[in-house]
């Protein structure tokens, strides 16, 4: 038996499965990394499964402690709050989304068929715009105490953040996070709950 990061099952087998992967992907050549990435050439030729497992692997050290920080910060309070089936259903919903509709662009620009995307970043905005929709008056502090934002004020911060970036790198490269930041922030609200 594996490590608890959590109280939630799920939470602790979801961060346990992005350390490995990630870390299996960094040893291995690039050979995982490869198969589970957002790739829409590939998933246009039947390689279905990347539609999920692009948000499995992370290539980058610190996003990687990032990601499952959110995970489980973000993830344990939605799953003690929301229960770890609907906490799934979320985020199967809008990664699953944001994934059909990259690899839908991809059929009206050469620039986002040539996407290939590995990461949790898609995972830390949408936990923690579900956090911050769920708890609109908690606070949040960052940077050592020096940042205070209450839910409703993390949302505009994480949508900036990810609009900037994609700015300077480019809106195809990062149109999977910028499409889960939409997605999570205009989730129905009626779905939060049911």
């Amino acid at each position: 038996m594996g490590p608890r990061f959590s109280s939630s099952k799920f939470i602790s087998t979801w961060i346990t499965v992005t350390l490995a992967a990630s870390l299996l992907a960094l040893v291995d050549g690039g050979w995982l990394a490869s198969w589970t990435a957002l790739a829409p050439a590939r998933i246009w030729h039947g390689e279905v499964w990347r539609l999920a497992t692009w948000i499995l692997v992370e290539r980058d050290p610190w996003s990687l402690l990032i990601t499952c920080v959110a995970i489980y910060k973000f993830g344990g309070e939605l799953a003690g709050r929301w229960g770890e089936r609907r906490l799934r259903r979320v985020v199967a919903e809008i990664v699953l989304a944001a994934a059909v509709v990259t690899a839908s662009c991809a059929l009206l620009s050469d620039a986002a068929w040539l996407i290939r995307r590995c990461g949790g970043w898609a995972v830390g905005d949408i936990l923690c715009i579900a956090w911050a929709r769920t708890f609109p008056d908690r606070v949040l502090w960052l940077y050592y105490g020096m940042l205070r934002l209450r839910g409703r004020n993390l949302i505009r911060v994480l949508v900036g953040i990810t609009v900037v970036y994609a700015v300077f790198a480019g809106i195809f490269p990062l149109l999977p996070e910028l499409l889960c930041c939409t997605f999570a922030a205009l989730y129905p609200a009626s779905r939060w709950r049911a």
